[in-house]
């Protein structure tokens, strides 16, 4: 009688287990994030202001084209980690969103994202503010100069 009991017990578990589907998973997401912020001005040197709410990095000149301004950092625990930037040209600036939770907007997943490490490029051109996206191969434009008076 104990066997029967014990093999019905082991058919039953598989066939429960069977009927279970299986659920993927998403992979992780990075464990650090890069960002940068490059100078791809034609002429003007670039003022960067980035900052959290707990993290002021400071202001940085990027004097020359191709200057790359660039910090590091592990989402917080609760995954509310955003950053923001202020970019100033003799001429004209520009605030903005430089990381923010995936919960809010998938835009930054889609583009910084590589594996367990994410990096994100912002660029400071003649027309406004891009962002790198890596799986299109192509700059985006994201935020236009406001142009001071």
């Amino acid at each position: 009688m104990i066997k029967n009991i014990v093999v019905f017990f082991l058919f039953t578990v598989a066939l429960v287990r069977a009927q279970v589907p299986r659920v993927a998973l998403p992979p992780p997401g990075p464990s650090r994030y890069y960002i940068h912020v490059v100078n791809e001005l034609s002429k003007l040197g670039l003022l960067v202001h980035c900052q959290s709410k707990d993290d002021d990095l400071w202001y940085h000149r990027l004097l020359n084209h191709g200057d790359d301004y660039q910090w590091n950092f592990k989402v917080n625990f609760w995954g509310t980690t955003f950053y923001w930037c202020k970019l100033e040209t003799p001429h004209a600036y520009v605030s903005f969103e430089s990381f923010w939770p995936k919960t809010q907007h998938l835009r930054l997943r889609d583009r910084c994202e590589h594996g367990t490490v994410g990096t994100c490029i912002w660029m400071a051109k003649d027309d406004g503010i891009y962002l790198r996206n890596f799986l299109a191969n192509v700059d985006e434009l994201i935020h236009k100069w406001i142009y001071k008076r």
